[in-house]
């Protein structure tokens, strides 16, 4: 799918600019009622990689190579499915490699599942994270790129959202990407190197084989120039 057709299809409604009207009812006395329209979103772990204090940007990539990514997030209310303006939105990733900022990165014995050890130690650097908030309509973009694979996880993107400053109201969630993408992207630099993912979803630690939970996580994506585009929205409970 090209990025024209993606953004005026029903895949590219995070990237538009209308807003979505609320889908909530009146009865006859006036009084409205909450719709049942928008189900609130899958909640994951945050896992190990959680910081506090990501920087505010767009663009997380500082110079890493890999697939360009342009993400685009939208967080819905889930009681009137109207988008919610002014949520703090953070992501955080691992590199093309496996490699996550902020941390001393852990190893896992890939027959046990079970933590093996501590592996490089990246606590000073700040590479593939960011927190932007909200516009009107309820979207939060970032560049990054699409993320290696480190075992025993699939490719993923953790998502943070936190509204008027309330860290309560924390929704966690981890975004995934289609096999058929990952497949492709994986055969090109800097990917190649380490050659495809040696595992698949059923051994992935938070998925645990869970096709249906996985695809409900997956971000939609498209082709855009040399990289790709994609979108997810995030529903949750507002105050």
């Amino acid at each position: 799918m090209d990025r024209r057709k993606f953004v005026v299809g029903v895949g590219g409604l995070l990237l538009s600019t209308g807003g979505v009207k609320s889908a909530s009812a009146e009865t006859k006395d006036g009084l409205v009622m909450p719709s049942k329209a928008c189900k609130t979103s899958v909640r994951h772990t945050p896992g190990p990689y959680l910081t506090a204090d990501n920087l505010i940007r767009t663009d997380i990539r500082e110079d890493l190579p890999g697939a360009p990514l342009q993400l685009a997030l939208r967080v819905t209310h889930s009681l009137w499915c109207t988008p919610i303006e002014g949520a703090v939105v953070d992501i955080w990733q691992c590199d093309a490699i496996g490699r996550y900022a902020g941390f001393q990165n852990i190893e896992f014995d890939m027959t046990t599942l079970r933590v093996a050890g501590m592996g490089a130690d990246y606590s000073s650097e700040s590479f593939l994270r960011g927190r932007q908030v909200t516009d009107e309509n309820g979207v939060a973009r970032f560049t990054t790129i699409v993320p290696g694979w480190y075992f025993p996880r699939l490719p993923h993107i953790h998502v943070r959202v936190i509204l008027a400053e309330q860290v309560w109201t924390a929704h966690d969630i981890q975004l995934f990407f289609p096999n058929d993408l990952i497949d492709a992207v994986y055969e090109t630099e800097p990917y190649a190197e380490r050659g495809p993912m040696p595992f698949d979803i059923k051994r992935d630690i938070v998925v645990k084989g869970d096709k249906k939970l996985a695809k409900k996580t997956t971000i939609a994506m498209a082709k855009d120039g040399e990289g790709y585009a994609g979108d997810h929205e995030i529903v949750m409970e507002g105050l």
